[in-house]
């Protein structure tokens, strides 16, 4: 049998989460799941003047490549209605042969119904079981927390400004 996954370019992905509006509307998702979420990798400085910002869309556990469109010869949704046309959808040994041309490319396989298909989890760790304990601790929490968003520095020079007036 032949798999089929999603081949993704995420050199060039903007950002636009329309395979996330398309999967949602496609599924009827409701609030707070999704068949494919795009991920930020970034920003952060790699050098003095050179920064890295990738936009990385991941099918979810919720994933099942469209199934019901894909048995009618079509793409998934998140391909079809990908705005910057990083997305290929197809067997996996055809996408996996246009990952040698270019870096930057993920393949996914996604697993649609991952609870029943994964069965139980089975460490590979050889040593003994007895060692891997996790341990119990109190935390006490008293501090303040406070939670900001990112703004540019105009914002905080005009501030600056205003504060000194």
């Amino acid at each position: 049998m032949t798999a089929f996954g999603l081949l993704i370019d995420y050199e060039y992905c903007s950002g636009c989460q329309s395979c996330e509006v398309s999967c949602k509307e496609e599924h009827g998702y409701p609030v707070g799941k999704w068949g494919i979420r795009v991920m930020d990798d970034g920003p952060w400085e790699i050098e003095p003047g050179h920064m890295n910002w990738n936009k990385v869309p991941i099918p979810t556990d919720l994933c099942d490549l469209c199934a019901g469109r894909t048995a009618k010869g079509r793409e998934p949704a998140c391909v079809h209605h990908c705005l910057a046309d990083v997305m290929k959808y197809g067997p996996v040994a055809e996408l996996a042969a246009f990952m040698e041309e270019k870096p930057k490319q993920v393949l996914f396989v996604p697993q649609y119904k991952p609870y029943e298909a994964r069965g139980a989890f089975v460490s590979a760790r050889k040593d003994d079981a007895s060692r891997r304990r996790a341990a119990a601790m109190e935390v006490d929490a008293n501090a303040q927390v406070e939670f900001a968003t990112h703004r540019d520095d105009s914002d905080v020079r005009n501030v600056e400004e205003l504060s000194e007036q």
